[in-house]
């Protein structure tokens, strides 16, 4: 406990002396407020930003003082909307009250399920069964982009920003599947591992099924705050109302299955209509980018 106590004071230590070394400040005439040792503490034209949720941050912080497990990091939450789950967050200041904002995130994944048949033999040994494996392998890809303009004013340490974005997405899906037994004269049906939906009638089964690709466009205007705690350093949040509209294409699903002209495996690639297709989705809402905290650095 002792120990803790110490580390505990070590920490709130460091804190208030690195405070103290930026409480202090002084007026100049091009480049606002500035620390002790002569720094700037707003960002200026041309600085770069980048900005992180604090919550990882807050929630360790909490956790190392009360020692209570996992707690929840200090929010703001408010209604989400599908644009503001954005994950990297950057400016470029185009001069002391004006910044060019983008944000960006890009999402793939891939994940695959095998299945064990037994394998098509014109005569199968009893007492050495043979096996093969059919494989589904599933891909989903997401990118969102947003680019904006924001205004700041303010005197001091505390900023109010606003402004306004455009913001553009893309998702597909895609689902892949290989099997171990073919299709041929011999076996017009052979043994096949059933993955929920691959399975049709009349002995078909899917090889590629593409889901209609969706898109995404909207607006948004934002108003928030930033603390600079420390030079180039600041902590806070927004709001923002957006007017988004989604759609949906067509997807397409292509099928094999025993051909008796052909005496062969016939392959057939036919279009596909989802719930969303021929639908478009338009709204407008309130957000807080996910009510995180927000952590900016400018460099």
């Amino acid at each position: 406990m002792k120990k803790l106590i110490c580390i505990a004071t070590l920490f709130l230590s460091t804190i208030c002396i690195s405070f103290a070394q930026t409480d202090t400040t002084t007026t100049t005439t091009n480049s606002g407020l500035s620390s002790d040792e002569g720094i700037t503490i707003l960002p200026e034209e041309g600085e770069w930003g980048l900005g992180i949720s604090a919550n990882p941050f807050l929630t360790y912080l909490g956790n190392f003082f009360n020692q209570a497990g996992n707690n929840g990091a200090p929010s703001y939450a408010f209604v989400q909307n599908p644009f503001n789950s954005l994950a990297l967050y950057g400016k470029l200041m185009k001069d002391e009250n004006t910044a060019f904002r983008a944000r960006f995130q890009f999402d793939m994944n891939t994940s695959g399920t095998k299945g064990v048949v037994a394998q098509s033999v014109l005569t199968p040994d009893p007492f050495s069964p043979q096996f093969v494996t059919d494989t589904r392998t599933a891909s989903n890809t997401a990118v969102l982009l947003a680019f904006g303009l924001e205004k700041r004013r303010g005197a001091g340490r505390l900023q109010g920003v606003y402004g306004g974005e455009a913001l553009i997405g893309f998702a597909s899906t895609k689902d892949k599947y290989s099997y171990g037994n073919a299709i041929n004269q011999q076996f017009t049906a052979p043994a096949t591992t059933d993955f929920g939906n691959n399975l049709l009638a009349a002995n078909r089964r899917k090889t590629t099924e593409k889901i209609g690709s969706k898109f995404m466009f909207g607006v948004r205007g934002f108003i928030g705050v930033e603390y600079f705690f420390a030079p180039k350093m600041s902590i806070g949040g927004e709001f923002g109302y957006t007017f988004g509209i989604t759609t949906a294409g067509k997807g397409s699903v292509t099928t094999e299955a025993y051909d008796a002209t052909s005496t062969s495996a016939r392959t057939i690639t036919s279009q596909a209509y989802d719930a969303n297709y021929n639908r478009t989705y338009t709204g407008i809402g309130l957000d807080n980018l996910n009510g995180s905290i927000n952590l900016l650095f400018y460099f």
